[in-house]
This record gives structure tokens, sequence and C-alpha cells, in this order.
């Protein structure tokens, strides 16, 4: 099942994604080869951990990995849930991902050669050994991370996890700039390796097992080697019987997510939302973004990712992206929010089958929306500029947040209604974090478009700079808020135009 499904599926992503993790493979094989024998171990087992954290972190990320074969699939076939696990767990192994990370591992064997045959032929036992350990761990962590959106800490543990991911990426200037400063760090690590303790640490944790099996073997010590390759089968049996018991509480146990309790921000400003369907809308709203476990993940994600940029630029004593945080939350905010209305799945039918419901279903999300995200974007932003003192800031972001704000409110409606992904039911949201709809598209497309939004009130800001103009900034600030205002209302109106066209009924049918 899993070979015919990747022959009838899409092989552009995959295609694009095999070759950036094949050139990061040669990569880590060079580096074995090519490094100074004594800090080859160190580096490499650092690579080993970099790959473990993407097998563990990128599938279980939201929206990520692969889920055309799901355990639900199977609830009702006559296969006892322990045969479901361990078919699931081989189809697990058939793609692109597993064989790019066999040619990263060959690097234990090129490190080998280096220390001998005896090295060498411990690494040809390590070597599968190691690559089925990181795909268990892969899934079971994946599983955790679906059990744990039945709970409030796990969504938060799973927004931060995200969001990290994420600060980095939104960061990646300001992280070079802090570690260019230090460009002998990259000429200590090759000739020296890892400093200690770190080099021990990272031996000693399981993603070094290989390297640690490899480096005994070539200092003689057979115990260790094979002690280490024994540990690590062992390690992957306890990650078979974790998954196997995790996919039988998924094949046998409710399908539902257990209510959440509390007001929230629905309770709070329940007194405040005006009467009629289009209250309802918001309040409906704003309860679904507080207690739906798929919404709840992406408000916090994009709430953890401002924080976590304002967390590395102090930690890196770069203060200069701290005060567009709230620009970056904003941003992401609207590539968060692109698929709502696919998440409500078939519970959508209310609304489409009621007369006239769309202006207010549309408008209600857009104000929903806005009270969701605006106020957390607007206090980075000013808290950023007011705890850094950057007063420079304050004409690029008065500029550029009505702007954003308008264009996340905007598109990522226009985008729910135009271009919906569909995916599990809203019962389901919480049983695994990658059943959310496929979105990777629909991010590619949003993401310039809120770099577009942006340019005009930023090129105005900037001519106000260069031309030492305050009458510019100023005009910045009135072209952001302009922009905002047609984005958020022109692209509201489009949505609800598509909505009710969407909608109608097929002619001479009589049904939608």
């Amino acid at each position: 099942m899993r070979l015919s499904i990747l022959r009838h599926g899409s092989s552009t992503r995959r295609m694009i994604g095999g070759l950036i993790g094949l050139v990061m493979a040669i990569l880590t094989v060079l580096t074995a080869v090519l490094a100074p024998l004594t800090a080859a171990p160190g580096l490499l087992a650092a690579l080993m951990t970099v790959w473990f954290v993407g097998w563990v972190l990128g599938p279980s990320g939201a929206g990520g990995g692969d889920r055309s074969l799901r355990p639900e699939y199977f609830a009702l076939e006559p296969i006892p849930p322990g045969r479901v696990a361990l078919g699931l767990l081989a189809s697990s192994f058939v793609g692109v991902t597993v064989p790019v990370t066999l040619v990263a591992f060959l690097s234990l064997f090129t490190l080998a050669i280096r220390f001998g045959a005896f090295a060498a032929v411990v690494a040809l036992l390590v070597i599968p050994v190691q690559v089925i350990f990181f795909v268990l761990a892969s899934r079971v962590v994946t599983a955790l991370s679906g059990a744990a959106l039945r709970t409030r800490i796990g969504v938060e543990i799973t927004a931060i996890q995200n969001a990290a991911v994420l600060a980095v990426g939104f960061s990646i200037y300001m992280l070079y700039q802090a570690v260019s400063r230090y460009t002998d760090v990259f000429d200590l690590f090759w000739n020296q390796g890892v400093p200690a303790p770190y080099d021990t640490v990272l031996l000693a944790l399981p993603p070094g097992w290989g390297v640690h099996a490899v480096l005994a073997a070539g200092e003689g010590d057979v115990l260790a080697a094979l002690g280490l390759t024994v540990a690590l089968l062992l390690a992957s049996g306890g990650l078979v019987a974790g998954w196997a018991a995790l996919i039988r509480r998924r094949v046998t146990g409710p399908t539902t997510t257990p209510a959440r309790r509390g007001r929230g921000l629905s309770g709070l400003l329940r007194p405040l939302l005006p009467s009629g369907p289009l209250g309802a809308v918001v309040g409906r709203e704003l309860r679904t973004w507080g207690q739906d476990p798929r919404r709840a993940l992406e408000l916090r994600t994009a709430l953890w990712t401002g924080v976590l940029v304002c967390g590395l630029g102090l930690a890196v004593g770069l203060t200069f992206m701290i005060p567009l945080a709230g620009l970056i939350t904003i941003a992401l905010a609207a590539m968060m929010s692109l698929n709502v209305y696919a998440l409500d799945g078939s519970a959508l039918w209310q609304t489409i089958l009621t007369p006239e419901a769309e202006r207010h279903d549309v408008r209600g999300r857009q104000i929903a929306w806005l009270l969701v995200f605006a106020p957390i974007a607007v206090l980075l932003s000013i808290g950023g500029i007011l705890f850094t003192g950057q007063g420079w800031a304050w004409p690029w972001v008065l500029a550029i947040l009505p702007a954003l704000v308008g264009g996340g409110v905007g598109f990522s409606v226009l985008f729910a209604v135009a271009w919906p992904a569909p995916g599990p039911e809203p019962h389901r949201h919480g049983g695994d974090p990658l059943e959310s709809g496929d979105v990777v598209g629909q991010f590619n497309v949003m993401f310039p478009l809120m770099l577009l939004t942006a340019a005009p009130p930023a090129a105005v800001t900037a001519a106000g700079f260069l031309m030492d103009r305050p009458a510019l900034l100023w005009a910045g600030v009135v072209v952001g808020v302009l922009e905002g205002v047609l984005l958020g209302w022109g692209l509201g109106r489009r949505a609800r135009g598509r909505r009710r066209t969407s909608g109608r009924p097929a002619r001479g049918t009589g049904t939608p």
C-alpha cells in the first residue's frame, strides 16, 4: 500500500527534500573522511545528534510528515493491533528519508576504516541498528505528541517545540552575526573537535552510541563496542513495545477528544460581543481558538515564536530583532490560520445550508482573528521597543504592523475558503499532530504574499530615513494603515463572495 501511494502521489516535494537531505548526508560523510582523527569522533557524534533531532522534531511538527497510512484505517479489519503496529512500522522505512539517512550513516563506516578492520566490522553492525533506532524514535515521539495534544500542558510543549524550530529559522541572520564574531571557533572545532565535557555527553547519548562503538572498537575495547551495539538493539526493542502500545490505544480506544473547560477569552469578551449572528460567530470562533487542540496549537505556536525570537536575541547579545518580534508573530499567525474552514470538518455544512450566513461567518471569523492575534503582536512590539530602548523601530513597526494585520486577517480567510486542505473531523484533532491537512503549498504562497504586504509601508519608511524627512515616516504609517484596512476588508469581501458561490446547490439538483 505504501509503495502504491508513493507511485501515484506527487513526487516534486519528495525530490526536493531528498536532494537537500542527500547534500547534508554527503557533508556528514565528508566530515568523517576529512576531519582530523582526533576531532572526527566528537564532530560526528554532534552531527548524529543533529540528524536525530531532525528525525524526532521534523515529522512531529504541526502539519509535517506523511500520514497516508493511519492506524484508524485498520480499526475494523480482523487484524490484531500488534500486527497493525508492525506493518505500519515496516511502511515507515519505505520512502526517501531512510535511504538518505543511511547514506549519512555511512560516515560511521568511513570513520571506522581510519581506525582499522575490527572497527569497520562494528560499523557495519551498528549502521542498520542505528537507522532502525532513529526511525522508531521518530514514530514514538510523534505518537506521544498526538496523545499530548489531548492535554493543555501537551499543547504548550508541542507549541514550544514547533516555535523553537521556527524561531531559529526567523533568527538565522541574527545567529549568523553572533557566530561570525568568533570565526576562530570553527577552526577550533575542526582541529580539536567538540570540547570537553560536551564530547563525552554527546557520545553517551543514544544518538552517539554508534560513534562511541566505533571509537571503542578502534581503541581495542571489544566489550564496550559490542555492549553499545546491544544497547542500541535493546533500546530499539523498547521503542517497538512503546509504539505497539500507542498504536493499540489509537486502534481500539475512543476517537473523541475530551472537552476543555474554562471561560477563556470568549467568556471574558461575551458581554462586549454584538448580539445576533455576527456576535454568535465571533463567540464561537473565540471558543474554538481556545478549546480546539489544533487551533490552540496554532495560536500558541505563533505566540511562542515571537517570544523565542526575543529570547534568542537576548541570548546572543543582538537585540535588533526583538522590536520586530510582533511583526513575525502576526505574519506567522496568518500562515497558521489559512486552513480554518477545513478544520471545521463536516460542521461546515451548518453554515453552508443557512441562507445568507456567509457574510456573518466570514466577518465573524475575521473579528475573532483580530481579537486573538492583534493584541499579542502589539504587546510584543511595544514591549520589545521599550525593553531594548531602540526608538528607531517605532516608525517601522507603526507602518508595517497595520499592513500585516490587515493582510493576515484578509489572506488567511481567503485562503481558507479558496484553497482548503481537508483533514480529520474536529473531534479527532487531539489524536495526531500530523493530521491537519497538507498546507505546504498554501504556506509557500502565503509567505511571499506577507512579504509583499509589508513592502509598500516599508519602502516609504525607508525613503523617509534615507532622505531624512519625518513627513515620509508618518506617510509610511498612513500607507500601512490604509493598506491594512483595504486588504482586511477587500479580501474578506472576496472570501465572502467565494464562500457564497462555493456553497450554492448544483443547478438542477437542489442539493449542495
